[in-house]
């Protein structure tokens, strides 16, 4: 029994999770908030990478803005993408090879977890308990609502692999923790990570200051002995900082903006966010605890819900015997709290002020999901052991029976000042209070599967019941993770774009959006007239006026062109081409993330306008030949095209950057499996 329940002790709790979310892992429920928009990203990346394209260049967001923010959002080099590229290889749709992904990094996560438990415990049952009670914690359905999984899986790593270190100081163990740095460096927010490590650094220091003199003396030593390795090591990270440098720096550059990010921010980086929005982002306004005790019928995928065992164990450990852990945790858990409360603690705006990295965070509730939620069910688990063990080593049986009954009783009179409890909540008290009366009457032992056996139970049917209620949701992931985001606008006002081309932030707050969506329905346009504009109020004005009419004249900047860019025809049609496929004028040979590739066959010389944004950084190529690419029409691409047969290439970037890229995700490639293989040849206790 012992040897079966070894084998399947993390893979059942998690195959009925599957089970519990089972509407969202077949596609009968959508993904929600920003875990949709990184669905759609990394299924757009990962789709091109598996036809040999990095992209550099989203087309379909807002008519086409640099993707370098999607890459940094996500991580590209992260390895385990590959699982997707496989996934896709073999012929499994783009919506369900993202979902298999994605519920293989949950389980990484939880599997981290209990390593970490069981390393610091050094006990199945505690860190079973702590698994399971993460497991089915509402961090289960935050990876169908927001990214913070992705983020947050190299992060519990890297604290595994530094617990290993610190005890056995093997090279696996430090390029564990390289590799996962390195993944968090290449996102544009590592300083979730950062902070969570400055945190859990001075609290060790202050709690563990001989342990940590004696880490770093032997640390230094291992590094002295394996010099070699060290520099790789160092080599290492400092490759992983350059996307997030040159990101840093397109940031700021003006090649982007991000106006409801950036607003009211004191920063040149367009990713930096003011106080305002950071306060937006505050875990108290967002009202996430709202259904923990109050109707859970109504729950919703943003909302915090922990199994009331967490609670039990907490309530009932109040006379455990409290330890240098438990306070080392609990200081981590309540410096962290502290910075999320913007809106009623001072700490956060002292930061926002002082400290740089703070004006890059807005989502400051994440630090509730990536260190408060984890470390929180860590000190839970971490109290039980404690009431447990004080528990084994008393003789009053009776003594401790009743106060067992009294800390589930009172529990279960808090519940009953609260509405909309569900039934699995009672059973999970239940459970509980079975457990421990068995743990008193058995003389303070429990047999090895029942123990197991009735924690899950208590976490596993209020859980169940809970999730059920998302049910209610219906739609098909299919449709929205297979295709781009719509890009189709409605206001009828000015927009706060989250991500787009500066010159389209402008079209989109001078233009009705109407005429505006008309006119991007036309992906070629071919004009005779060019004139040059100056950005003025009663330009937009007449420009509305001729976007309305489809005028046969294209705009391009006055000070960014010259006289050779412009052209009158007096006697030419008086309204534009605006259908040269169809005429038979213009044929599109081929187009992907980063190029165009089109033919023309034309009577006379025209302007083609390309209805996709400009960039710089975008080359156009005339039968091979350099051509000059201007930015016409405000915000999209335009280039003059010669009369008779031409072939026009445009492209995004240069190979030297395509090769850097690639050469980055071969890089961390290479690392994971070298990694994979030094983990098989130290493997120890607790892998």
């Amino acid at each position: 029994m012992r040897s079966l329940l070894d084998k399947y002790l993390l893979f059942i709790p998690f195959i009925l999770w599957i089970f519990c979310f089972r509407y969202f892992l077949n596609g009968h429920l959508p993904l929600e908030a920003d875990a949709l928009s990184y669905a759609e990203q990394i299924t757009f990346y990962t789709t091109n990478l598996s036809h040999g394209v990095y992209p550099l260049w989203s087309p379909g967001w807002w008519s086409g803005v640099p993707y370098d923010f999607f890459l940094r959002r996500m991580g590209d080099v992260n390895p385990l993408f590959s699982l997707i590229v496989l996934l896709k290889w073999l012929g499994v749709s783009s919506a369900m090879a993202y979902l298999i992904f994605i519920t293989m990094y949950y389980f990484l996560a939880g599997w981290a977890f209990y390593l970490i438990t069981r390393l610091l415990l050094e006990d199945r049952f505690y860190a079973f308990s702590a698994y399971v009670i993460f497991l089915f914690s509402s961090w289960g359905c935050q990876i169908f609502f927001n990214y913070i999984i992705i983020i947050f899986v190299p992060i519990i790593w890297f604290f595994y692999f530094l617990l290993r270190f610190s005890q056995e100081f093997k090279k696996g163990h430090l390029l564990g923790m390289c590799l996962c740095v390195g993944i968090i460096l290449t996102t544009y927010i590592p300083f979730f990570f950062l902070t969570i490590l400055t945190f859990f650094s001075f609290f060790y220091a202050v709690f563990y200051f001989s342990d940590l003199c004696a880490f770093l003396r032997r640390g230094l030593g291992f590094l002295a002995n394996n010099k070699i390795f060290a520099v790789f090591c160092i080599f290492f990270l400092l490759i992983s900082c350059v996307p997030g440098l040159l990101f840093y720096k397109e940031s700021k550059s003006g090649t982007f903006v991000m106006p409801s990010r950036h607003s009211g921010a004191d920063a040149a980086s367009q990713v930096t966010v003011g106080i305002e929005n950071v306060a937006n982002g505050d875990i108290i306004s967002h009202g996430d605890f709202d259904h923990i005790f109050d109707d859970q019928a109504n729950m919703g995928l943003g909302d915090i819900y922990i199994p009331y065992i967490f609670f039990l164990f907490l309530l009932s450990a109040a006379l455990g015997k409290v330890n240098k852990l438990i306070f080392f945790l609990l200081f981590n858990v309540l410096g962290v709290t502290l910075i999320t409360i913007t809106s009623a603690g001072g700490l956060h705006h002292f930061l926002y002020e002082h400290l740089i990295i703070f004006k890059f965070i807005r989502n400051i509730y994440y630090f509730f999901w990536l260190a408060i939620l984890p470390m929180s069910i860590l000190l839970a688990v971490i109290a039980f052991r404690s009431l447990l063990n004080a528990i084994a080593g008393s003789s009053k049986k009776t003594a401790w029976m009743v106060f067992i009954i009294i800390s589930h009783l009172l529990l279960v009179v808090f519940l009953c000042g609260h509405q909309g409890v569900l039934g699995g909540a009672w059973v999970a008290v239940a459970v509980s209070l079975i457990f421990f009366l068995i743990y008193i009457w058995s003389d303070k032992k429990i047999s090895y599967p029942a123990g197991f056996l009735l924690v899950f139970m208590a976490v596993f049917f209020q859980s169940a019941q809970l999730y059920a209620t998302l049910e209610k949701r219906t739609s098909t992931l299919q449709r929205q993770v297979d295709h781009q985001v719509s890009t189709t606008l409605q206001s009828s006002g000015k927009m706060d774009l989250y991500y787009a081309s500066p010159w389209f932030a402008v079209l989109v707050n001078y233009i009705d959006m109407p005429v505006l969506n008309a006119y991007r329905g036309h992906q070629f346009i071919l004009y005779d007239n060019v004139f040059p504009y100056a950005d003025t109020p009663e330009f937009f004005k007449s420009f509305q006026a001729s976007l309305s009419s489809g005028s046969n004249v294209a705009y391009v900047s006055k000070n960014e062109t010259s006289d050779a860019d412009w052209r009158n025809v007096p006697d030419a049609a008086a309204a534009a081409d605006v259908d040269p496929v169809s005429l038979g004028e213009l044929s599109l040979v081929s187009h992907d993330a980063n190029t165009w590739k089109v033919r023309t066959h034309l009577t006379n010389s025209r302007f083609l306008v390309i209805n996709d944004n400009y960039n710089s950084d975008w080359h156009a190529f005339i039968n091979g030949h350099p051509a000059r690419l201007l930015r016409a029409n405000v915000s999209f691409k335009g280039l003059w095209v010669p009369s008779g047969d031409s072939q026009i290439v445009l492209r995004f970037s240069s190979p030297k950057w395509y090769l850097y890229h690639f050469g980055l995700i071969a890089f961390f490639a290479g690392t994971f499996l070298y990694l994979l293989l030094m983990l098989r040849k130290q493997r120890g206790t607790y892998v």
